[in-house]
């Protein structure tokens, strides 16, 4: 078993072996790496995460990676629907899930770090405020998918907060 004193060293280990591993397979499969480039969001946002797994006496002072792990999770969603769908037009409004992406962070730090429960209503807080920014540009600037999407989570973060509210009375 790993001692505590090299686990740090052997989560980075195990990260670039997994992109070695990744890069390697991209070139004796020949995939076009202008279509999977995303992937490597996703395999970076994952080594923010595993820290937190794989080291659970810790994990309660890393829970904080999950912010930066989620992030880079969340772009990379954002670009592999750019990639395929070659809508980059949609970065227009897209950029505006970030703080999104910092609120679920911020939850799943709060859940398993030593968060308060402060801390969990502002990351649900910057969630919803930045999916109905994101609704409301995607209703004007985005394709006719986005422009029905967008009244509908409108919708339903009306819904939501009606919930909310009528449950803490």
């Amino acid at each position: 078993m790993l001692s505590s004193d090299n686990r740090p060293s052997s989560v980075v280990a195990v990260i670039l072996i997994g992109l070695g591993l990744l890069f390697l397979a991209f070139n004796f499969l020949d995939i076009d790496l202008g279509k999977t480039w995303p992937l490597i969001f996703f395999v970076i946002g994952a080594g923010f995460y595993a820290p937190v797994v794989l080291m659970p006496q810790a994990r309660a002072g890393l829970a904080a990676l999950f912010i930066p792990g989620t992030i880079l999770i969340g772009l990379g969603v954002i670009f592999m629907y750019n990639v395929i769908t070659d809508d980059w037009g949609s970065w227009a409004y897209a950029w505006s899930l970030i703080p999104a992406f910092v609120g679920i962070g911020l939850i799943l730090a709060s859940r398993l770090g030593r968060g308060q429960g402060d801390s969990v209503r502002a990351g649900l807080w910057l969630a919803i405020g930045s999916g109905a920014v994101f609704s409301i540009l995607a209703m004007f600037f985005g394709s006719r998918t986005f422009g029905t999407l967008g009244p509908l989570l409108l919708i339903g973060l009306g819904v939501l907060l009606l919930f909310r509210s009528s449950r803490s009375r």
